[in-house]
């Protein structure tokens, strides 16, 4: 509890506040000495002569003021800037309306940092929010999807429409990577048994970062061969189709395979032409005609998924977090 912000201060009252060895005198509370963290008392003297009413509103900890939305919050490093250190209580206040965020899930909104000394508190009054990193959203490779195979050409005997394309597979579901992961809120990094203490005496919100979702695209549709118009004397046939992406077979009489993202192209001839396979997970096309109705495409194939792990509010050493 801090001094007194008006009235007669007396030397007891200072001793009960900062500590020290009696009997006391006023030269074990100079500012930045054993007993007074210069951080949180700039007005108190460092040396000479020491006026007492420069103790109104001291406080033996380290007090820091987040008024403006910050990211990646270092309490450790914020309380040696201050001037404190790792041996002293620190004293946190997050104004209303603020945010301490993230820029990345791998690291939290706000944490301890380690080095602290046994014993020591961190108090924190959050009137604001502390957030976590949300998780990457991300389209991945193809991860084993396989693409239609064209339709194959008419082989000349009459006169028919084209046949259909293959359909696409559905992309496997993949793997998540830790940058779908969602990132931590508060965490506790000094993990040794040593009683560093965070106390939330006004919790606030604290929010985890949400997981995100990799996105595996299906293959392909293949395409349909083009329709045939059979000319006996010149043996013509409707092209193949193209096959799709990730790497469908073409259509024999002509079809082209697909490669691993983009669809092969149809086979063409003196009738209908075939069409070109669908990329990753996109149908194939319809094979084109002279006189008969094109092959229909090969329908795509459906995206899988793959979540990553939602972050937590309070993370670390919570066993040391209350």
């Amino acid at each position: 509890m801090a001094l007194q912000a008006s009235g007669q201060i007396s030397l007891s009252d200072i001793a009960a506040e900062f500590g020290g060895t009696a009997p006391h005198s006023m030269s074990e509370y100079y500012g930045g000495g054993d007993n007074v963290p210069a951080g949180a008392n700039p007005g108190i003297a460092t040396s000479g002569a020491i006026n007492m009413n420069s103790f109104y509103g001291g406080v033996a900890a380290t007090v820091l003021n987040i008024t403006s939305s910050v990211n990646n919050y270092d309490i450790g490093a914020q309380a040696i800037s201050a001037g404190g250190d790792k041996s002293t209580p620190v004293i946190l206040t997050i104004n209303s309306g603020v945010t301490v965020g993230s820029t990345s899930s791998s690291t939290a909104a706000m944490y301890t940092g380690t080095g602290w000394s046994s014993g020591t508190t961190i108090n924190i009054t959050n009137n604001g929010s502390i957030v976590g990193s949300a998780g990457v959203d991300a389209t991945g490779a193809f991860d084993g999807a396989t693409g239609g195979n064209g339709g194959n050409g008419n082989p000349g005997t009459g006169f028919s429409n084209g046949l259909p394309g293959g359909a696409g597979t559905a992309g496997g579901g993949g793997s998540a990577t830790s940058v779908q992961d969602g990132g931590d809120a508060f965490y506790h990094s000094q993990t040794a048994d040593n009683n560093l203490s965070v106390i939330f005496d006004t919790v606030g919100t604290r929010t985890a970062g949400a997981a995100g979702v990799l996105s595996v695209p299906g293959g392909g549709g293949g395409g349909g061969s083009g329709g045939d118009h059979f000319i006996p004397w010149t043996g013509t046939h409707g092209g193949g189709g193209g096959g799709g992406a990730a790497s469908g077979l073409g259509g024999n009489q002509g079809g082209v395979a697909a490669t691993t993202t983009v669809g092969g192209a149809g086979g063409s001839s003196g009738a209908g032409n075939g069409g070109a396979g669908g990329n990753g997970g996109l149908a194939g096309n319809a094979g084109a005609n002279s006189t008969y109705t094109g092959g229909s495409g090969g329908a795509a194939g459906a995206s899988g998924s793959a979540s990553g792990s939602a972050g937590s509010a309070l993370a670390g050493n919570t066993g040391q977090i209350s």
